[in-house]
């Protein structure tokens, strides 16, 4: 049995390398025509945003307990990321990525993960941060042709656009108690953001929520934030290998 630490550390913190992120040419089409022009619509408002910064208030359910992650969010398309996290309000991390090496650190354990991208990719053709919460991608690590508009809703006053589909696998998948088998998420029609995701087991009951809040397209952003420095006396790990070994054991078929 997971301690709560251990759960909240490896589901969480590592759900960001993830099987998922196949490439657009590959997906063409769902099979429904009205997902499919609302989907080139979403994506079409998208490709004005060159940087991103909003909050995630992702809500997890283990053990019957419920515990918050507050992630502070700077993306710099095509690859820049720096997340400021804190889990169950003690557990602090940051997580940077140049789109080459992605970096975990926690500075309570004073250890660094290393993460190589492009090895992973090579290894698994699947890309390593692709579970990584992002509001510019509405539709990654999502089973293609599950994807299927659903109508809209009111979210915090707001019109949205809802879609529900199978999530891929990822190691989120792998380590929750239970597996995800759907997700139900709200697409602003004006912008194309994602305002909010819910994950459900196959009873229908609810893991995990994210709500994206605070956000702002097009700011200035520090580009230096994007290169990770390691802290003195911290112990680096390159788990690049263990990422790999994980993405092919959760994603090998289960044995007959």
């Amino acid at each position: 049995m997971f301690s709560v630490r251990t759960t909240l550390a490896v589901c969480i913190a590592l759900s960001m390398m993830a099987i998922g992120g196949r490439a657009a040419a590959d997906k063409m089409s769902t099979g429904d025509s009205k997902t499919d022009g609302l989907m080139v619509a979403i994506q079409e408002k998208l490709k004005s945003v060159k940087t991103c910064e909003f909050r995630i208030r992702t809500l997890l359910t283990v053990e019957g307990e419920q515990y918050e992650i507050l992630d502070d969010v700077t993306i710099q398309i095509p690859v820049g990321m720096h997340v400021s996290r804190v889990l169950a309000g003690r557990i602090r991390q940051t997580i940077v990525s140049d789109g080459s090496l992605l970096w975990r650190y926690d500075p309570e354990e004073k250890i660094v993960y290393r993460i190589n991208m492009a090895r992973v990719y090579r290894a698994t053709q699947v890309e390593a941060d692709a579970d990584q919460p992002n509001p510019l991608r509405p539709f990654r690590a999502l089973e293609w042709k599950s994807i299927r508009y659903s109508g809209t809703d009111t979210l915090k006053g707001e019109i949205v656009r809802v879609f529900e589909a199978a999530p891929e696998v990822t190691l989120l998948y792998a380590e929750l108690p239970e597996p995800p088998a759907r997700v139900r998420f709200s697409v602003h029609p004006e912008d194309g953001l994602v305002r909010e995701a819910r994950y459900y087991n196959a009873e229908g009951g609810e893991l995990l929520s994210r709500q994206f809040e605070m956000l702002k397209t097009n700011v200035k952003v520090d580009e230096e934030q994007f290169d990770f420095v390691v802290p003195a006396g911290v112990h680096v790990m390159d788990v690049t290998d263990d990422v790999i070994d994980l993405i092919k054991t959760t994603g090998a078929p289960p044995p007959k």
